[in-house]
């Protein structure tokens, strides 16, 4: 399996994990990958909107960090500390969240 598809993997782990951590137990995935772009979108849920939301958005649209994208992939995953979003959102290109009538919605974009 190529690195970019363990990525996309990593990735969709990391989006799982924060919707379990914020009691989203009804979760929708889509995962597109493309010979491009990878596309994840996690829609669930959600009775009352997360704190760390507007936290969330900005960290995973940070600049994407391509020269230490090898190292920090690697780090996702197996624990449950904020500082995974952080590496998240090192890896994805851009985002969408959105919290509307009780459904929490994230969609990452990362190009190939």
């Amino acid at each position: 399996m190529t690195s970019e598809r363990m990525k996309a993997i990593k990735m969709l782990e990391e989006l799982i994990g924060y919707f379990f951590r914020n009691n989203i137990n009804d979760v929708q995935m889509d995962l597109h990958y493309g010979e491009t772009e990878c596309k994840i979108m996690l829609e669930g849920t959600c009775l009352s909107r997360p704190a760390d939301l507007d936290q969330l958005n900005e960290l995973l649209n940070t600049p994407r960090q391509p020269e230490l994208e090898e190292y920090y992939w690697g780090l996702l995953g197996g624990n449950d500390t904020r500082q995974e979003l952080n590496l998240l959102g090192s890896l994805v290109d851009c985002a969408d969240v959105s919290y509307n009538l009780q459904k929490l919605s994230i969609t990452v974009f990362r190009k190939n």
